[in-house]
Order: C-alpha cells, then sequence, then structure tokens
C-alpha cells in the first residue's frame, strides 16, 4: 500500500510538471496597460497554463521565434491604421495618432495567420486591420457617414449589435442581440476579400466579420467592440471569448 501511495504522488508530480511546461501561448499585438486580453482569457478559462507575449515589446528578432510556438493571436484595440494602408494617403489629416511601427508588426502577424491559419480573433482595430490586410478600406471617421454612437468615453459607450449570420463556431442564434462596449471613430467601408459579415449596428455599420474559408481558416474572427471589457456574465461576450480559447487549445 506504501508503494502504491508513492507511485501515485511520483505519478501526480510528473503529470504536474509537464503540464506547467507545456502552456498554450498567446501572441497580441498590443496588451493595453490594464492587460485586458490577459485577464479575459484567464477569467474564462482559469485551468490551461496560459503564456502571453507582447509582439509591439518583444525584441523583433525574438517574435518570429514566438510565432512559431503561437498557438493563438489576438489583435488588440488601439490607434488609428495609416490610410495609406488602403490608398488613402491625403486623408491622414481625419486620423488620430498613427502608430506605423504597429501596422508593420500586425501585418506580419496576418501574414503569419495565412500561412499557418493560426487562431485569431480581433477586438476594435483588430477587425479594422484584419479587413485592410485582405484587401478592404475603412471609413475614416464615422460620424461623417453614420451615427456618432460608436465614440465617446472609453468603456462607457455602449450600442447594440445584432447578428445578422450564424457563425457554428460561436453558435450565436440569428436575430440575437447584445449591448457592447464601444470606442472608435473608424470602421469598414469596403469589405476585405474572403471576408463575410456576421453582425451589424443599428445604424448598418459592418461590426464583425469572419474569413470565408472556414476549412483552411476554422478561427478567424473580428469584432468592432471590446469583448475583453465586458462585465463578467455577458454571455453573448464571453461566448465569442471561449470560442476562441476552444480553438487555441485543439491547436
Amino acid at each position: 500500500m506504501k508503494r502504491f501511495f508513492q507511485l501515485s504522488f511520483l505519478l501526480l508530480l510528473v503529470y504536474g510538471c509537464s503540464t506547467q511546461q507545456t502552456p498554450k501561448t498567446i501572441i497580441l499585438s498590443k496588451e493595453s496597460s490594464t492587460k485586458s486580453c490577459e485577464n479575459f482569457i484567464s477569467r474564462l478559462d482559469s485551468s490551461t497554463n496560459w503564456r502571453f507575449i507582447d509582439a509591439y515589446t518583444i525584441n523583433p528578432n525574438l517574435l518570429e521565434e514566438e510565432l512559431a510556438n503561437a498557438d493563438g493571436i489576438i489583435l488588440t484595440g488601439g490607434a488609428d491604421i495609416n490610410p495609406g494602408r488602403y490608398g488613402s494617403e491625403s486623408d491622414t489629416v481625419k486620423c488620430g495618432t498613427i502608430d506605423y511601427y504597429r501596422d508593420s508588426i500586425e501585418f506580419v502577424l496576418l501574414n503569419h495567420i495565412e500561412q499557418n491559419r493560426t487562431p485569431c480573433i480581433g477586438f476594435c482595430r483588430g477587425l479594422q486591420i484584419m479587413n485592410v490586410y485582405n484587401g478592404g478600406t475603412l471609413h475614416l471617421h464615422l460620424p461623417d457617414t453614420f451615427s456618432s454612437i460608436h465614440r465617446g468615453p472609453k468603456g462607457q459607450t455602449e450600442h447594440p449589435v445584432q447578428v445578422t449570420k450564424h457563425i457554428s463556431s460561436i453558435d450565436l442564434p440569428i436575430g440575437s442581440y447584445n449591448k457592447i462596449k464601444s470606442n472608435h471613430h473608424q470602421g469598414i467601408s469596403r469589405l476585405g476579400n474572403s471576408l463575410e459579415v456576421w453582425a451589424i449596428a443599428p445604424d448598418g455599420l459592418q461590426e464583425a466579420i469572419r474569413h470565408s474559408d472556414t476549412t483552411n481558416y476554422p478561427f478567424y474572427v473580428g469584432v468592432q467592440w471590446h469583448p475583453e471589457i465586458c462585465e463578467p456574465g455577458n454571455e453573448f461576450d464571453e461566448k465569442i471569448g471561449l470560442s476562441f480559447i476552444q480553438a487555441v487549445i485543439s491547436e
């Protein structure tokens, strides 16, 4: 009996160590000071050993190595994308702060995703860079063509979105609504190649996209809002996060 307990302890020790040695790595295009994305993922799944890498601050020479081990990629919110990326160089004046380095980093990440089919999700700017990378364009200032419901104090601006297409990997029914956290002044104008819309705002702005080739891109999803700052218990936003996590764990 004593030998049995000794063997059980050793197996538990070995299993526990091996679990710690094999974390799931998520690359973030740029994490916020509040670590909202890390906290969101860890809150939804505290049983997985998560490892987060900030592509923006890591030594560029190490990024390729980290990408080779990446289980998932999150394209986070942030500054406006250089309009020159979608043929509107003369309209830079309509933008806020432009982070040219970040644009280049996110194109590296999206190219990696394209080559390796790594599960990815984009929040706010993340959706916009997905669209631009795939040949789409952006409205440079939404109040010029849409309503002003999308912009306000960070974390306080809310409006509903409605699901217009069922996405099996997320399983939100057509017609379902969610009141989302929103803070942006740009959005999709011309939809990028091979992308399709699955949710819209009341003013018609395209609020959620995915890659239409779900065989080669099993999880390639972007949303214009911020699920990562949703209140605990928001089933709509948490289901999006959990679906991404499932895709990452399945890698």
